[in-house]
């Protein structure tokens, strides 16, 4: 097997976001294909690939072995980064899982460590919302694109992070910074998204809905807003 030809580009936005020495924690690590090529690229000191279950540790194992990585690259079960001891990394790549749960990861170490590598596939906005009110500051962020999909990969440090509009939870500032390129085609995904919800609740004239929909007009203002300044680019 050739590790270049499994890493997708969403893996390979994940792999490019770990920093040059870092000594990692891949939580929820699958078939261990972020420390086998961050390590065959010569990018890490040394890596523990962790999983909450057997089965996907296993195949970690089995690819760490067939590369010749079993001194460099460790496995251990562990359910976040629960079973991480202070010392063993100073990095976590927490991805390809849902946003709450990335958060409730965090909620849960037992150590702080210096960088978080988070790629959520789902709540990617109450992601950056938990961050910014639990003392996490995002650093930076980028966008990969896989099967029609856009995905979000952020770079988080401790610190404190000001978020001075709403939509950037939607939106992280760091893509605007970028002028990340599938940053137009995220935001025209964002706006269809929120139209076509706004629109049920609309259709429902309900007076419980209200609130939601007078929520969801602000989200789109701000979205629109966003992609106004995008297009400019």
């Amino acid at each position: 097997m050739n590790i270049q030809s499994v890493m997708t580009p969403r893996l390979l936005a994940i792999a490019d976001s770990v920093p040059f020495g870092a000594m990692v924690a891949d939580v929820g690590t699958d078939h261990g294909y972020i420390p086998i090529y961050l390590y065959k690229e010569h990018k890490i000191k040394r890596a523990l690939a962790m999983d909450l279950r057997q089965g996907p540790l296993s195949r970690a194992e089995e690819n760490i072995d067939r590369f010749g990585l079993k001194d460099f690259i460790k496995t251990r079960l562990s359910d976040g980064l629960c079973a991480l001891s202070e010392g063993e990394a100073d990095t976590a790549v927490i991805a390809g899982m849902g946003g709450l749960l990335i958060a409730e990861i965090l909620e849960k170490s037992p150590v702080q460590l210096e960088h978080y590598i988070l790629q959520p596939m789902t709540a990617t906005a109450e992601l950056r919302e938990y961050l910014a009110q639990n003392d996490y500051e995002i650093t930076d962020e980028r966008l990969a694109k896989e099967d029609n999909k856009i995905y979000t990969v952020m770079t988080v440090k401790h610190g404190k992070m000001m978020v001075s509009d709403p939509v950037y939870y939607q939106v992280g500032e760091k893509l605007i910074e970028n002028r990340d390129p599938l940053l137009p085609e995220l935001l025209d995904l964002l706006i269809h998204k929120y139209s076509e919800a706004l629109g049920g609740l609309l259709r429902a004239e309900k007076v419980d809905t209200r609130a939601k929909a007078d929520e969801y007009k602000k989200v789109l203002t701000g979205l629109k807003r966003l992609k106004e300044t995008c297009d400019l680019w």
